[in-house]
């Protein structure tokens, strides 16, 4: 079954022109057939008021020589009867002749109403018909006049005058539809096939091509409009290619320094990889054999102070002098040992970057006690505090929960804090004093709990332009007192790179003579599907950097000894 939609849906298929003339064509042919429609009826109407008027009078010709009751066939030459019915004769045909009782019913139902006039067709003939109402004194039907009139022909003549009608209807509709197709054509098909056509040229590729029309309305403006659009689509294409051109030489510029850059970028860490391997071996016995100078310097000064109580020295021996070189060897062997420890920190600082920023740090998640790792942090930092003469505190809430990290990640992060804050803490003036304080908390956007890790110093804390730089490779705080204690700068940048690693943040607080509150932000438990994505990005950072055997073998991961320190006493 056609519904509305499949009429619609073929209709929108159809062409612009073949609408065009379908709607014309069909207002047009509503337009004719109105207007010759109200003619025909009009006709008609003409035709069945003239038959009353000659029906009038025609009675009043027969009333004039007849009296009521008699009949007549004067006008039967004419196809016209006059018959003349009185009250019995009414009655006795009533119910034979229709015309005759709706006429009685008419006039009974109006007294005032006089005629009733009524056409019917019998075949190809028109017969008209009129009844004349006979009335008394007090307004009652005693008798009525009946005339009947036949039109022979008349079917024939109203087939004629349609057909007429029609041939004049289907010419006038057949030259209005040529008038109107050369006027749409010209007007609006024309140009819409124009502008279709260069359209169609310009989805092609083709800007150089013009639309070219001469109508002098809107349809010119747009197609000038549309000429002004191609050239500037043309200026900009030109623009375009130009500057693709330019990009294309740049973009070959660029990936020949980028190749030469990776290029110098993995020499860089081949070498620095195996001068640190090299450097490293070497160190490792320097520093063994100081650290056993070291031990045997000291027994001697032991032996010495020892020999010091005897009541009587040996001959020739000056025990002073002997004594003050032991303590001058003594010296110089630890700060031997000091610097070694610190050259091979920062060996391995360099080796632990290097392994994060290829991406071959992995992950080794297992259950960990917060209150146990930090109780444990604690006693590794103490002996370091002691030295300086700071107090270290431990403030954890009994509220942690087991958590699910990696712990040697986490201990190595705390530690790298713990060990600035021993660092940069406690002056001849103040005090110093360390608290490790550990506590849950929840994160406002997601809900879930996280524990936080706050290492608390009364130093003489960062500057704001500092802060934002601290955890960027290589960067130290630029003040007197910092740059007592050298460093390769990476402390805090491994400490980010391995934060991320563990899902967690940093947050730094600090403000110039108050001291610095480090936090170290943890889940409680790893994102497995993040993890495996880091695991993904991993990989893929390392094989944008190919390992070389030096640089595995050599990567091991930052020493959690304790720092040497200096003598108090200098070398003289």
């Amino acid at each position: 079954m056609t519904t509305i939609e499949d009429i619609r849906d073929w209709f929108g298929e159809l062409s612009l022109a073949t609408k065009c003339l379908l709607l014309v064509g069909g207002a047009t042919a509503l337009v004719i057939t109105i207007a010759l429609s109200l003619p025909l009826l009009r006709m008609n109407g003409l035709v069945g008021a003239g038959e009353i008027e000659l029906a009038r009078t025609a009675y009043a010709v027969w009333a004039h020589d007849h009296e009521p009751g008699s009949s007549s066939d004067e006008f039967k030459a004419s196809g016209a009867t006059i018959r003349s019915m009185t009250r019995n004769q009414i009655d006795a045909e009533l119910r034979e002749n229709r015309f005759l009782a709706q006429s009685m019913q008419r006039f009974n139902q109006s007294p005032t109403r006089v005629e009733h006039f009524d056409a019917d067709w019998n075949g190809w003939n028109r017969v008209y018909r009129y009844a004349r109402v006979v009335r008394d004194n007090n307004a009652q039907v005693t008798g009525v006049v009946l005339l009947e009139h036949r039109a022979d022909g008349s079917g024939w003549l109203l087939v004629v005058n349609l057909l007429y009608v029609f041939v004049a209807g289907a010419v006038v509709l057949a030259v209005a539809l040529v008038v109107y197709a050369t006027i749409i054509n010209r007007l609006i098909l024309n140009p819409v096939a124009s502008l279709q056509k260069t359209a169609e040229l310009v989805r092609d590729g083709d800007l150089e091509t013009r639309c070219q029309i001469d109508t002098g309305d809107e349809f010119e403006e747009l197609a000038e409009t549309l000429n002004l659009m191609l050239v500037e689509l043309s200026r900009q294409r030109d623009q375009l290619r130009d500057a693709n051109k330019a990009m294309d030489i740049k973009l070959t510029e660029l990936a020949e320094a980028n190749t030469a850059l990776f290029e110098s970028a993995r020499l860089k860490g081949e070498f620095l990889a195996s001068v640190s391997h090299e450097l490293r071996t070497p160190l490792n016995a320097i520093i063994g054999f100081a650290e056993l100078l070291l031990e045997i310097a000291r027994k001697e000064i032991a032996v010495g102070a020892e020999d010091d109580t005897q009541p009587t020295p040996g001959p020739g021996r000056d025990i002073n002098q002997e004594s003050g070189e032991l303590n001058k060897r003594e010296r110089y062997l630890f700060n031997i040992v000091s610097a070694g420890r610190t050259l091979l920190e920062m060996i391995e600082s360099l080796l632990e970057m290097a392994k994060i920023e290829a991406g071959r740090v992995e992950l080794n998640l297992a259950p960990m006690n917060l209150s146990d790792t930090c109780q444990a942090l604690v006693g590794l930092i103490h002996p370091l505090a002691r030295k300086k003469g700071i107090k270290v505190q431990l403030d954890v809430s009994p509220e942690l929960p087991i958590i699910e990290s990696d712990p040697k990640k986490f201990q190595q992060i705390v530690f790298n804090l713990l060990s600035n804050a021993v660092k940069f803490t406690g002056n001849d003036n103040t005090a110093g004093e360390i608290t490790l304080r550990a506590e849950l908390t929840r994160d406002d956007g997601s809900g879930e709990d996280r524990v936080r890790i706050s290492i608390i110093d009364n130093g003489e804390g960062i500057a704001p332009d500092d802060q934002k730089r601290i955890f960027d490779k290589f960067q130290q705080v630029d003040s007197s007192h910092t740059r007592s204690h050298t460093g390769t700068g990476l402390g805090l940048a491994i400490v980010l790179e391995l934060t991320r690693l563990l899902q967690g943040e940093i947050q730094l607080v600090s403000e110039l003579g108050s001291g610095s509150m480090f936090s170290l932000i943890i889940p409680t438990s790893i994102d497995k599907q993040e993890f495996e994505e880091a695991k993904l990005e991993a990989k893929f950072r390392g094989a944008l950097r190919p390992p070389t055997n030096q640089a595995e073998a050599g990567a091991q991961p930052v020493s959690s000894k304790q720092p040497a320190q200096e003598s108090p006493t200098q070398p003289g």
